[in-house]
């Protein structure tokens, strides 16, 4: 690539938006309080910025090759395995949960189209559920298993009739990864070596429920509890299903979210049935983003943006400009609780280097 990258039809040099892109994301975490950022940004197979600003901890600063846990960036890779399954045709998006899961609350009418795109209905064990906030806060360090989540989230009342609601509940993807096991005889984990972390060759990328994070470790904090204290070493089990919890780098992420937004790993068909806005016009829908299977998308964008244990990133994608983001944000002590950093990072720098497109996400 030539040292120059189109900014909204002006070419403008590399060096020139990298300085840019770094004063954009210094500004927002100064104003928003993070206390570290990893930041990626390529252009097509050209690296931008590649950097970390702030401090992991206190004396140390935040680098580029730091692990931390990608949380929801994983969520595409189950998504992914269904749509090859279906090309396969060991199974149809249209299929419903009864086949496999008939003792499931609405199993005959649950799709898992629905299941994918978070229009089940089905309630979460995580948001809108105090009991298991308290158990989870109560005892930051416990170990949850699968079935456990479930019976919290079961525990709830159904939230709207399968496919009439958009709801985002992470209960969608663990019986997902459910029904993965068992069409393939295979664990999630498995899977996801053989699919992704091999061919895609994320070796900084690592599978695990267990809390440590290899080093170099980027050190997580949060106020969530009501204190400002580090979470790094809280357990990571209660985030998503076996299989879907990870350590992971920006260079992982940044090839990850590439092979999503581009469509590499599936059929064309398949690739745009994954990035279809499903929760259109549904009650409850994000307002400017939609939702595909397992991703979000708007304005030509591919991403995810998660909150996990102190730790907000967002992994995004633009196909029209070959334009990946991928960051990560820890919190200072003054950060406000439950808004992603990393979100509103995005959103500027969206609307630097893609200049002719509206660029909002939103938080969740």
């Amino acid at each position: 690539m030539s040292s120059q990258i189109d900014i909204g039809g002006t070419c403008t040099s590399k060096a020139e938006v990298s300085k840019q892109i770094i004063s954009i994301t210094q500004g927002v975490m100064q104003k928003e309080d993070a206390k570290a950022a990893l930041l990626r940004v390529d252009v097509g197979n050209s690296t931008v910025v590649n950097t970390g600003l702030g401090d992991s901890q206190e004396g140390v600063p935040a680098t580029p090759d730091m692990k931390f846990r990608p949380g929801s960036m994983a969520i595409p890779m189950l998504t992914t395995l269904v749509l090859q399954l279906q090309e396969q045709g060991k199974l149809s998006l249209d299929d419903t949960l009864s086949k496999w899961f008939p003792h499931y609350p609405n199993a005959d009418k649950v799709t898992l189209r629905m299941l994918s795109s978070v229009t089940s209905g089905y309630p979460d064990y995580i948001q809108e559920n105090p009991p298991f906030q308290a158990a989870q806060f109560a005892e930051p360090f416990r170990h949850w298993t699968d079935d456990e989540l479930l019976q919290y989230a079961f525990a709830q009342p159904i939230v709207c009739d399968p496919g009439t609601c958009f709801h985002y509940a992470h209960t969608n993807f663990i019986i997902l990864g459910n029904v993965v096991e068992k069409i393939t005889g295979k664990s999630i984990t498995e899977l996801l070596q053989q699919k992704f972390l091999g061919p895609l060759g994320l070796t900084e990328t690592n599978i695990t429920k267990l809390p440590a994070i290899p080093s170099p470790a980027l050190h997580a904090y949060t106020s969530e509890r009501g204190v400002y204290e580090e979470s790094t070493g809280w357990s990571p089990s209660w985030g998503l299903g076996d299989g879907l919890i990870m350590t992971s780098t920006l260079r992982d992420m940044t090839t990850l979210i590439k092979a999503i937004g581009t469509g590499k790993l599936l059929s064309k068909e398949s690739a745009s049935e994954q990035v279809e806005d499903l929760s259109k016009g549904l009650p409850g829908a994000p307002g400017q983003i939609g939702y595909g299977l397992g991703v979000a998308v708007g304005n030509g964008w591919v991403l995810q943006n998660p909150v996990f244990n102190g730790y907000e990133g967002i992994a995004a994608y633009l196909p029209s400009q070959q334009l990946s983001i991928v960051i990560v944000n820890t919190h200072g002590p003054n950060a406000t609780e439950g808004t992603s950093i990393a979100t509103d990072i995005f959103k500027e720098l969206a609307a630097y280097l893609a200049p002719t497109l509206p660029s909002t996400v939103n938080d969740r």
